[in-house]
């Protein structure tokens, strides 16, 4: 049907009044696209309506099927849409739906834009390498075999040479940059690297030309817009490749490529300078970086010195960006403090005040503090006239060192309080798998006569006997007959019924993994502020001093030696082995508490100094037994699962004692 132009005008200025292209219903969705983006794209044009005086009204009404734009559909209403305006009024919705329409356009424009910004895909490299036979990558591969092995010279021909390329340069590229070749990237690079160690240790004739291509191979990965993993591999491989290798024969260290090798040091800078890079990159980069700094300092020139000495500089002073786990980004400022530290000059002062400065930040987490810390126990000269409160540097260490002792009593005492004891074994697997009841008892009969002692006492018996009996064990049994007795046997049998031990000298006692994990934990903090106050991870000041006391004037050596001589028995009971039960360790640590508080400053009330009352039930055990509910002869955690009585060590399949060893 034809429409008069009155008609057409009118229903152009409708659809102008009616439709602004995008939809905001009462929820805040797109009518016809559910993509999130849209949806923030639809709210911020809905905010740009409300800044511009137009009204918006929750409807659903979508764009006109003879003038659709596809999923974006049409909810701002200018006014009312039974209401009709007068010419002037016309003319002012008109000149305002037009400015809504313009304004429609350039978010279009953006989500586009966006769209190209947040959805990009990962590129795959085009190469002749995807038309190649399983039959001729092997001989490409064969040939850069015989470039890094081949030690003449007349060997190396073109076609050795042309193979090489092809493989390294063109089919491993192409290979690990295909998200269906994941589990091929490993060995095909670690390949690769191998046969330019050998190369370079036999100082092969072919050594250099298989440096370039792997160099060539790996740059086309680490700055292409591929996956994340192969780019990251690839740059650990650039930062692992080495112009001379390490020399057993002298000790001396490799000299790595990026050291003197310019092209390659920029590629790896420029890689972590990108913000727009993903962590993992930058990481990479990043450890690249470090290894370079680490072995190639003597190589480096002074203007790539300059340039890491700013890049560590400012990722010391920065805070976590946006998005990056606070504990990461200490991680990476770990690396920063190394590398540093590596191209570092001797009177070089600002390196030593910026530790200093890092350490004793309470914002900063400990993985950065502590390592900072110590760090400074390498230092003499560089922190003369740093340190301008050495008091107030103690107590700040001592207070981490507080802090730890704290929150591993909260730890082990919430993992008390929250373990429930299981009364009832669990019900044996085999019943599940349809174990028949004759071949249990056949083979527990056949257990119970094949594990004397490689025969020595064949009884030949099912032993029950009320008494009790643990284990059998593989050379030996472990048997509790109600009178307190383990027999120890290693090739023969010794009974102690109440009449002492025959055999050997009883294990001892093995200590919980949670109390050697909290000990490991302590410990390692405690050593680290040593470390920095004295040079040395040893509750003692050695012969020749570094660190804090190093550049310490008279008076703050006395203060220093007095720290370091409340820290001792601190250390000393930290370390005591004969904190082998969760008890005594709990008890323990809040004394060594108390003693750490003192030596931080920290105000303890006296609720506080007494500390926690740990005697009693431990964990839910029943009364007269240890916590964890085992009996008061078995450690708690002596490779028992959770809950499960001291008869169920043999079904539980773990070795008495199990779990991590004891310091």
């Amino acid at each position: 049907m034809k429409v008069s132009g009155e008609r057409r005008e009118a229903r152009r200025n409708a659809q102008m009044l009616a439709h602004s292209g995008f939809s905001l219903t009462g929820d805040g969705e797109s009518v016809n696209n559910k993509n999130p983006r849209n949806i923030r794209v639809s709210i911020l044009f809905g905010r740009a309506l409300l800044t511009e005086g137009v009204p918006l009204r929750h409807v659903t009404t979508t764009s006109s099927p003879s003038n659709s734009t596809g999923p974006i559909a049409a909810a701002a209403h200018l006014n009312s849409a039974h209401s009709v305006p007068d010419a002037k009024g016309q003319v002012y919705n008109h000149q305002r739906a037009r400015q809504i329409w313009i304004l429609c356009v350039v978010m279009v424009l953006c989500w586009l834009f966006s769209g190209i910004a947040s959805g990009q895909k990962y590129e795959v490299i085009d190469s002749p390498a995807a038309q190649l036979s399983p039959e001729q990558i092997a001989g490409y591969e064969r040939a850069t075999k015989t470039l890094s092995s081949t030690r003449k010279k007349e060997q190396l021909t073109d076609d050795v040479l042309r193979g090489a390329t092809i493989y390294v340069e063109h089919v491993v590229p192409y290979q690990i940059v295909r998200k269906e070749n994941l589990n091929k990237m490993g060995p095909m690079l670690a390949s690769l690297e191998k046969s330019l160690t050998n190369a370079q240790r036999i100082n092969n004739p072919g050594k250099t030309e298989l440096l370039k291509r792997i160099y060539n191979g790996m740059n086309k990965v680490a700055t292409g817009n591929h996956i994340p993993a192969a780019r990251i591999n690839a740059i650990l491989v650039l930062g692992r490749l080495d112009s001379n290798p390490y020399d057993g024969a002298t000790g001396r260290p490799p000299v790595p490529l990026a050291a003197g090798f310019a092209p390659l040091f920029n590629t790896l800078v420029g890689l972590y300078e990108n913000e727009e890079e993903v962590d993992g990159v930058r990481a990479a980069a990043l450890q690249a970086l470090h290894r370079t700094a680490m072995y190639g300092f003597s190589s480096l020139k002074d203007a790539p010195k300059a340039k890491l000495t700013q890049l560590m500089t400012d990722l010391l002073d920065a805070p976590a960006p946006e998005g990056r786990d606070p504990k990461a980004h200490a991680y990476l400022q770990r690396s920063a403090v190394d590398i540093l530290h590596y191209i570092g000059t001797p009177d070089d002062t600002s390196l030593g005040k910026q530790l200093i400065s890092i350490s004793t930040d309470e914002e900063k987490p400990d993985l950065i503090a502590l390592y900072s810390a110590a760090q400074l126990g390498d230092m003499t000269t560089q922190l003369k006239g740093q340190v301008a409160d050495t008091d107030g540097v103690l107590k700040s260490w001592s207070r981490r060192a507080f802090d730890t002792v704290e929150s591993e009593l909260k730890r082990l005492q919430a993992r008390d309080r929250n373990t429930t004891m299981t009364v009832k074994q669990p019900p044996n697997p085999e019943t599940f798998l349809g174990v028949k009841e004759e071949k249990k008892k056949k083979k527990d009969k056949s257990r119970a006569g094949g594990s004397m002692m490689g025969g020595g006492m064949g009884m030949g018996m099912d032993m029950d006997m009320g008494m009790g009996m643990d284990s059998m064990m593989e050379g030996g049994m472990d048997m509790d007959m109600g009178m307190g007795s383990d027999m120890m046997m290693e090739g023969g049998m010794g009974m102690g019924m109440g009449m002492g031990m025959m055999g050997g000298m009883p294990a001892a006692k093995p200590q919980p993994p949670e109390v050697s994990l909290s000990r490991r934990r302590i410990t390692y903090v405690l050593q680290q502020i040593m470390q920095g106050a004295v040079g040395s991870p040893e509750a003692e000041i050695p012969k020749n001093p570094r660190g804090l006391i190093a550049a310490a004037s008279d008076e703050d050596k006395k203060v220093l030696t007095s720290w370091v001589d409340d820290i001792r028995p601190i250390a000393e009971a930290i370390n005591d082995d004969q904190l082998d039960d969760k008890k005594k360790w709990l008890d323990s640590l809040e004394e060594q508490r108390v003693s750490l508080a003192k030596l931080a400053g920290v105000e303890l009330t006296d609720e506080d100094e007494e500390g926690d009352n740990f005697d009693g039930i431990l964990g839910g055990g029943l009364p007269g037994m240890g916590g964890g509910g085992l009996p008061s002869e078995q450690p708690a955690g002596a490779g028992l699962p959770n809950g499960a009585p001291a008869g169920a060590a043999g079904d539980a399949g773990l070795p008495v004692g199990g779990g991590l060893p004891v310091n």
